[in-house]
């Protein structure tokens, strides 16, 4: 298969502006339901003073209402220093991410360029970069810090290595572990598997060191803070008893788990079906830095792949994104060099890859654009002023998601609780969520299309059933009817609209909280 189009760079380039041009013109991609809980307390900071994200304070009072111990804090460095020159707005935030991913997808260029051999045509898996239409988490920055790990830890192995080298390493590993510890993890997964492949080969310890120092000082740090700042340990430990990580178990695959894994991982799928083939030429792995590298992605990426199906949560699937433009660089060279003949069929499945990856970006570029047409973010935005103006004068609760808290802080909004986190997580009851909302009592309600078709229409409809509670009324604001809003496409594209929804309730003095509280499996 012949491409006319053969440079990486120029097809980045396009997906960059498309990009750019997405925001620009129709501010997408949205910031996803769990985006300004990383934020808030930075937006908090430099709008009032106290780093502490009070949209979380019924939940999570350390983080909430002392000081923000919730994650740790190297995201939120880099966010202070961008909000402190470009503001806090949404858009913002959002122009920080675009700015993360192009810095990694440049990185990832780089990369391929440096280490993997010339004359191969790259140009067909730089189109995978349209599969990446999430960007809200401190994530983007850890992906930022791995990658530049990677291309240390490949300079080292051919002959640059040293005292000096490995002492950077250790410190970018370690920035990253504080930034996210599980996609950190992940980049520390695929740098230790490469440097054991050049151990195996050359017998240098000397290639392990920054690896040894990250993970000495790393838990050099936590116990200093847990002897030496017992509110900030026990800050991070009140939110991490309900995330995902801690609270999943392990479970066995889940269907929508699967397909999770079929449309944003792809590639790493497809390179099962070499390893047979490379199995029986294991030692030349140790040779080459591109072989290196395309082994340690794909044992690190299935470890986290595996991981998020069985234990974790399958969110984290997403962390693989960058390295598998990576790995689909190094199967396409494995393939033309050893299986020729296989090359041409092997390109129709990374373009089948890259069909799957990008049904999100055809959406937002099409059904998004519609829904922006109508329901701007602008015009979003001073609707939910004049709809939020009341509650500046008083301190009674409303329900926010996250897309529009950024506003809410502008506004002066005194007492905002944040729409994904008025129930407890870690124990998940068939009425946590009914019980969340009677103890918090909100009179309103203001929604992304996502967050209220997700979660929120089944929790009214229990709310329906009990009218000498409260009576509410819902206004969809969208214009275009919205994917989330229906049932057969809300796990094809998603959370394309600024279009809010808007619930009004009246509340009846309720009595205290409904039980039945039967666990959820």
């Amino acid at each position: 298969m012949k491409f006319k189009l053969r440079n990486q760079l120029l097809i980045f380039g396009l997906v960059l502006l498309w990009r750019v041009t997405l925001l620009v013109f129709t501010a997408q991609p949205i910031p996803a339901n769990d985006a300004f809980f990383y934020d808030g307390a930075v937006v908090n900071w430099l709008r009032h003073g106290h780093y502490f994200n009070p949209a979380i304070a019924g939940l999570f009072p350390i983080s909430g209402t002392q000081v923000f111990a919730g994650y740790p804090p190297g995201y939120q460095v880099a966010v202070l220093l961008w909000m402190s020159v470009f503001g806090t707005s949404v858009i913002s935030a959002m122009a920080l991410h675009l700015t993360l991913f192009g810095a990694s997808g440049l990185l990832v260029l780089v990369i391929v360029k440096k280490f993997f051999p010339a004359g191969a045509s790259y140009a067909i898996v730089a189109l995978l970069f349209f599969g990446m239409t999430f960007g809200d988490r401190p994530e983007d920055l850890a992906h930022l810090l791995g990658l530049v790990v990677l291309l240390l830890v490949v300079r080292n192995l051919d002959g640059r290595g040293g005292w000096k080298p490995a002492a950077v390493v250790a410190l970018l590993l370690l920035a990253a572990l504080y930034t996210s510890p599980v996609s950190a993890a992940f980049y520390f997964g695929i740098g230790l598997t490469m440097v054991a492949l050049a151990w195996g080969a050359h017998r240098q310890a000397i290639v392990f060191l920054p690896f040894v120092m990250a993970a000495a000082m790393f838990a050099v740090i936590i116990f200093a803070i847990v002897r030496l700042e017992p509110l900030w340990w026990q800050g991070f430990m009140e939110v991490a008893r309900q995330q995902s990580v801690v609270t999943a178990g392990f479970h066995r695959p889940r269907g929508l788990d699967i397909l999770k894994l079929v449309r944003t991982a792809p590639v790493f799928l497809l390179a099962l079906g070499l390893v047979p083939f490379a199995l029986s030429r294991w030692k030349e792995f140790a040779g080459d830095a591109w072989l290196r590298l395309t082994a340690g992605i794909f044992v690190a990426g299935w470890g986290l792949i595996v991981a998020d199906l069985t234990l974790l949560s399958a969110q984290y699937i997403g962390y693989v994104l960058f390295s598998q433009i990576i790995l689909a660089a190094g199967l396409l060279v494995l393939v033309e060099k050893y299986l020729p003949a296989r090359h041409r069929q092997f390109q129709l499945l990374i373009l089948g890859c890259v069909a799957l990856v990008s049904v999100r970006a055809v959406g937002m570029t099409t059904w998004g654009a519609a829904c922006a047409w109508k329901n701007s973010c602008g015009r979003t935005h001073a609707a939910l002023r004049a709809e939020l103006e009341p509650f500046t004068r008083t301190s009674t609760p409303v329900f926010i998601s996250s897309a529009y808290l950024y506003g809410a802080m502008e506004f002066g909004v005194q007492n905002p609780i944040y729409a994904d986190w008025y129930f407890n997580h870690a124990t998940w009851t068939n009425h946590a969520e009914l019980n969340g909302l009677i103890r918090f009592k909100p009179t309103k309600l203001v929604l992304t299309q996502f967050d209220y078709y997700r979660s929120f229409v089944p929790v009214l409809e229990q709310l329906r059933q009990h009218p000498e509670l409260v009576e509410f009324t819902v206004r969809d604001q969208a214009a275009v009817r919205t994917p989330d809003s229906i049932p057969a496409l809300q796990r094809v594209v998603q959370h394309i609209s600024w279009a809010p929804v808007m619930v009004d309730l009246a509340w009846k003095n309720p009595p205290a909280p409904i039980m039945n509280s039967a666990p959820v499996r």
